[in-house]
C-alpha cells in the first residue's frame, strides 16, 4: 500500500485518492495535471474491496476540510465477487459518516 500524507501540505486545497490497483500511479498523474494549489495524497490497495479502501482512509479524513475533495476508486474486487450492493453501502456509509 503506498501512502502519502496530507497532514504536512501548505497548499490552499487537498485532494484524497483512495482506490484499488486501478488507481496506481494516478495521484501523480493528477498531481501533474493540477494547478500548485493542490495536494494530491493517495492510498492505494490493490485487490482490496470497496468497505476495505473506505475504512483504510478514516484517519486521513481528519485532516481534510470541507474545500478538499475525496475521490474513492473501487469497486471492481466487489463486482467480481457480486458484492456490488456491499460496496454502495460501504460507499453511503463513508460519505454520511464523513
Amino acid at each position: 500500500m503506498k501512502v502519502n500524507n496530507l497532514s504536512s501540505s501548505e497548499s490552499t486545497y487537498k485532494v484524497l485518492l483512495i482506490g484499488d490497483s486501478h488507481a496506481r500511479n494516478c495521484a501523480n498523474l493528477l498531481q501533474d495535471n493540477l494547478s500548485v494549489d493542490f495536494k494530491v495524497a493517495s492510498f492505494v490497495k490493490p485487490g482490496a474491496n470497496t468497505k476495505e479502501l473506505v475504512n483504510t482512509a478514516r484517519n486521513e479524513m481528519k485532516a481534510l476540510h470541507s474545500d478538499d475533495l475525496v475521490v474513492v476508486w473501487g469497486g471492481a474486487n466487489d463486482i467480481s465477487k457480486n458484492n456490488t450492493r456491499e460496496a454502495m453501502n460501504s460507499v453511503l456509509e463513508f460519505v454520511n459518516t464523513n
